[in-house]
């Protein structure tokens, strides 16, 4: 029996210690996986410095083993981590497909900001001239750039369809100064014959005058050849040629990756030269919740940049096409803070798509402090089915078509901005109701507290519906003018009108397209009883305009009613009976409302403004559009 007992309690002994034993094996392994997990969710910094000669992508990415690319970067980060780009030219394409989360975003970083130039870009050289064309030169050419396919299989090389020179992506660079397409080589070698040597006079060539052209080029994708001519018929050898050979050099595309990235922020980088399509941003950044601060893009064949969140102190100038947009994928935007300025240069149709920035089909967002100056087409244009935007305390000068152009649209609030001559000199079918705000089949639209001074119009309506569209939340909308506000603006010395209710609509009378269906108006009038939902009278769109300062020079006008070319359409030089004949403007005045100094480019408004009475326009506008973006925009633009 004792020998049973002792055996017994050292079986319980045994197991006991195997017990704290293996306790003890668990805690060690659970202390090591909370290690791991600590040293796995730790944020990293992966330092980028290409022209450090011991930079490789094998390396882990640090200061003193750093990566050689930012492409390896972006690859090996997650939510939390910062990617650090030492300053250099980075002649790569940075596809992302990493997101971060709210609070644990992933940060590209310029150290130091204004360092860093991604360009789409590379460098050619061994030029050699052409046989019996000595002053055309060409380079083998490997890259082809694709939109689309056509049924049999063809390759679509432009965008839009009837572009087929401007529209392509490929542009070349020399010296900094870009050249212009003109097609395939034997067009370059009848332009070459009919232009004399020259000395450029613009970095960028205006497509209207051959004389600011630095230069020609001509790509052959068959044969791959890139054929290029120098006005002053010198040997590229002896320049720096650039050619774009890169499309997206930075995010994510929605042709790619449709749910993009999120939580992605970029600070302090130069982006150039991307072999972009129209409608297709060399810089995306698909998705949501993302960041694009302190940064310039510039240059870019076609579309410059879009971004799923938020812009802020940025200067997007100089792309081919449009500068920036939202899509469909991009709701609750910021844009903040950014010069849209000289994009759309290429004379692609501005009737299609065109601007400093376009939104489309999304709901909600915001600008705020922006200057758009100098863009081909609107510098702004909400089209179709946009929903909840304000734009506010911007400035909007010189574009070439409307300085905002809100089109089959709703509730966008235009408060507190500056409109100075806009759509002067406007070469397109919809420039006719273009101005420094153009309202086309829009909703719920609040145009207050506005100054507008030298533009084609400064408010104008433009009135084509009924128009329908569907829109987020609201299924089939029929968009036509209606419960649109335009309230305590100042509206002075806009060329063709202060303000313009264009109605191109039946309730004015014929067109004169029907003028044989319809030979007289009494006919017309009864037909027009077989559509009374089609026909829009402006006093009965629930709208109201109201206390608004105008003044017109001589010979400009002040209030037109309708479009002249139906046989209704007035126009009043006298507010009171505009106000008699139709119930706007009850509480407006005519009025010079006294700048300080306009001509110097002062828009605010003397102390004894009548402005500061009827508290119209923007009262807090800038003395110095320059300095006064001075002071947000990057400092090494």
């Amino acid at each position: 029996m004792i020998e049973m007992a002792s055996f017994s309690v050292d079986l319980f002994n045994g197991i006991l210690m195997r017990s704290r034993v293996m306790r003890f094996v668990i805690y060690l392994s659970c202390i090591a996986l909370i290690l791991i997990a600590i040293q796995t969710s730790y944020p990293k910094e992966y330092v980028v410095d290409g022209q450090n000669p011991h930079s490789s992508d094998q390396n882990v990415g640090t200061v003193d083993q750093p990566l050689k690319t930012i492409r390896k970067a972006g690859e090996m980060a997650h939510a939390g981590d910062s990617v650090i780009v030492k300053a250099g030219v980075y002649r790569e394409a940075i596809p992302l497909a990493n997101s971060g989360t709210p609070h644990s975003p992933i940060r590209f970083i310029a150290d130091p900001p204004g360092s860093v130039v991604i360009t789409g870009a590379d460098i050619l050289t061994a030029w050699k001239p052409l046989p019996d064309q000595p002053s055309i030169y060409y380079v083998e050419w490997k890259y082809q750039f694709i939109i689309d396919h056509k049924k049999d299989g063809t390759p679509i090389e432009h965008h839009p369809e009837n572009e087929p020179v401007w529209g392509r992506a490929e542009q070349v660079i020399v010296d900094g100064y870009q050249l212009a397409p003109v097609g395939a080589l034997g067009e370059l070698i009848k332009q070459v014959k009919q232009k004399q040597p020259s000395n450029a006079v613009s970095k960028i060539p205006n497509p209207k005058d051959p004389t600011t052209w630095f230069g020609m080029f001509a790509v052959d994708t068959t044969r791959k050849k890139l054929y290029i001519y120098l006005s002053d018929s010198s040997d590229p050898n002896k320049h720096q040629v650039e050619s774009s050979s890169r499309g997206l050099i930075f995010g994510a595309a929605s042709w790619i990756n449709r749910n993009g990235i999120e939580n992605v922020q970029v600070f302090g980088f130069i982006f150039k030269y991307g072999a972009s399509f129209p409608q297709r941003p060399a810089v995306y950044l698909h998705g949501r919740n993302n960041l694009i601060e302190n940064c310039v893009i510039e240059d870019m064949s076609g579309a410059g940049v879009g971004v799923g969140g938020a812009m802020k102190r940025c200067v997007i100038r100089r792309c081919g096409h449009i500068g920036g947009g939202a899509s469909d994928d991009i709701d609750n935007f910021i844009n903040e803070e950014c010069l849209w300025e000289g994009n759309c240069w290429k004379p692609i149709n501005r009737d299609w798509d065109a601007g400093g920035f376009k939104v489309t089909v999304s709901n909600g967002g915001v600008f705020r402090r922006c200057v758009f100056r100098h863009n081909g087409g609107p510098g702004l244009w909400f089209d179709i089915a946009v929903q909840n935007v304000l734009v506010t305390e911007c400035v909007f000068q010189e574009n070439e078509l409307s300085g905002i152009f809100i089109e089959m649209s709703r509730d966008i609030t235009v408060l507190h901005n500056l409109m100075i001559r806009n759509a002067l000199n406007a070469e397109s079918s919809i420039s006719w109701s273009s101005g420094g705000v153009s309202i086309a089949e829009s909703i719920n639209c609040i145009v207050a507290f506005n100054t507008f001074i030298g533009n084609k119009h400064a408010v104008a309506f433009r009135e084509h519906g009924p128009r329908i569209m569907w829109t987020k939340g609201y299924d089939a909308v029929t968009y036509n003018n209606k419960s649109d506000v335009i309230l305590g603006n100042v509206c002075a010395s806009n060329r063709d009108g202060q303000l313009g209710l264009l109605w191109d609509n039946s309730f004015f009378g014929r067109h004169p397209s029907e003028m044989g269906e319809y030979p007289t108006e009494e006919a017309f009038e009864k037909y027009l009883k077989t559509i009374p939902d089609k026909v829009y009278d402006p006093t009965k769109q629930n709208m109201v305009i109201d206390r608004n300062i105008y003044y017109a020079e001589p010979k400009q006008k002040m209030i037109l009613y309708g479009v002249d070319w139906r046989p209704k359409y007035k126009e009043f030089a006298d507010v009171g009976k505009f106000s008699e004949y139709t119930g706007f403007d009850a509480h407006s005045i005519v009025a010079d409302p006294m700048f300080i100094n306009a001509e110097s480019g002062d828009y605010r408004f003397q102390q004894n403004s009548p402005a500061w009475t009827k508290q119209a326009g923007w009262l807090t506008a800038p003395s110095d559009i320059d300095k006064w973006m001075a002071d947000f925009l990057p400092s090494f633009r």
